[in-house]
């Protein structure tokens, strides 16, 4: 390896679960590969995992939903019962078997439950309001239901801790349920969901809260980590910006996290450097993950991704967050962090063509990537065979 390298390398300790062997991660992507009747995790997404156990230290799932019929896409994963437990415990197995720590991404897609909605007819949201962008109405969760959801986080987490997993990441991006109760476009609720700024931020907070007790209490060093989009802001719409997330931000880290997830760049933007990209507004002068890197002040490590592909970039990233995580590299080349030790980074490539059968992609993933329809990150990348 490369003197220069060696700061990819360093460990970096967490509160609960010890400590992370190296600044790599992999970042959450669903796979389309699980089970449509169970969404439980199914031989293609084992063998997509054990393939890529070498690719960081830090190995995390495409989002998981935490109740039955919530699903954006039929082969999500998801874990609504005990019954689950064992096909997960394969899974978990398959992503520590080179030492990684296997962590869960516990999710509610909310509004965004496509395949749920077309299964029951019904797409939660925090309020009942329409969205052009939607096919669908939306159903308002009731005071009741907003409860029984943030059990359900814990019940999810307590399950995969069961199975083996190390621990938790609890999504809060993406447009996904948390990020819509913490939005001033999705939440018009007049409730202790919503109604001020404050209120925005109880739906996060009690998630997160209920997913530490619960955890903790299954496994004391359980890790837990949270993902957020730091922004909200599309055009004219604005439902929050850098300077909410930081207080939220601020909330959240008193609840005792092991790590903070950055979920992409400052809208949206997945092009070069999209890890080191300007907030939109706010009269910030550095880049967004620096901001927050800044305002975490080592109080847990800051995970950050946006376009990461290299060698290079990842020892850039780290200039801006505490660990590089990556996701086509994931995909394309499982063996990146490898050929860095063995002094061959300039064999890292960022396509799969040709090498399709040796990286273990299930067919779901292929035709959803392949068709410009999956991860903004990838449409574009993944050439067809």
């Amino acid at each position: 390896m490369k003197e220069r390298y060696a700061p990819l390398f360093e460990p970096i300790g967490l509160k609960h679960g010890g400590r992370l062997e190296n600044r790599f991660a992999m970042c959450p992507m669903v796979v389309f590969a699980a089970d449509p009747a169970t969404g439980q995790p199914t031989e293609e997404d084992i063998k997509y995992f054990e393939r890529r156990s070498k690719f960081a230290n830090l190995l995390i799932t495409g989002a998981i939903t935490v109740q039955e019929n919530i699903q954006g896409h039929p082969k999500q994963l998801s874990i609504f019962n005990d019954e689950a437990i064992d096909a997960y415990s394969k899974l978990a197995a398959a992503m520590k078997s080179n030492g990684s720590k296997a962590i869960g991404q516990i999710q509610h897609p909310g509004r965004e439950g496509a395949y749920g909605c077309y299964v029951t007819g019904k797409a939660y949201a925090p309020s009942a309001i329409e969205f052009p962008f939607l096919q669908y109405k939306v159903t308002e969760l009731t005071e009741d239901e907003v409860w029984q959801v943030v059990k359900d986080f814990g019940l999810a987490a307590q399950r995969l801790l069961k199975a083996g997993f190390d621990g938790v990441e609890i999504h809060g991006a993406n447009h996904y349920l948390i990020q819509q109760f913490f939005s001033s476009y999705s939440n018009q609720r007049t409730d202790y969901w919503g109604g001020s700024f404050e209120k925005r931020m109880n739906f996060a907070i009690e998630v997160t809260k209920e997913v530490l007790k619960v955890a903790r209490a299954e496994n004391p060093e359980a890790i837990v980590g949270y993902r957020i989009s730091p922004e909200e802001i599309h055009g004219e719409m604005v439902g929050y910006d850098l300077d909410d997330s930081l207080k939220l931000i601020d909330k959240l880290l008193e609840q005792d996290l092991d790590f903070l997830d950055l979920s992409s760049a400052a809208g949206g933007n997945f092009g070069k450097d999209a890890y080191k990209a300007m907030p939109q507004r706010g009269g910030f002068t550095e880049p967004v993950s620096l901001v927050i890197k800044k305002f975490v002040s080592g109080r847990v490590p800051v995970v950050i991704s946006g376009t990461i592909r290299s060698a290079d970039e990842a020892l850039d990233a780290l200039n801006y967050g505490d660990v590089a995580s990556m996701g086509v590299a994931a995909l394309s080349d499982p063996d990146f962090k490898e050929k860095i030790l063995a002094d061959k980074e300039e064999t890292i490539h960022m396509n799969v063509k040709g090498h399709t059968e040796d990286l273990e992609l299930p067919p779901g993933l292929i035709e959803v990537y392949t068709a410009g329809i999956g991860l903004p990150q990838v449409e574009g990348l993944i050439e067809k065979e």
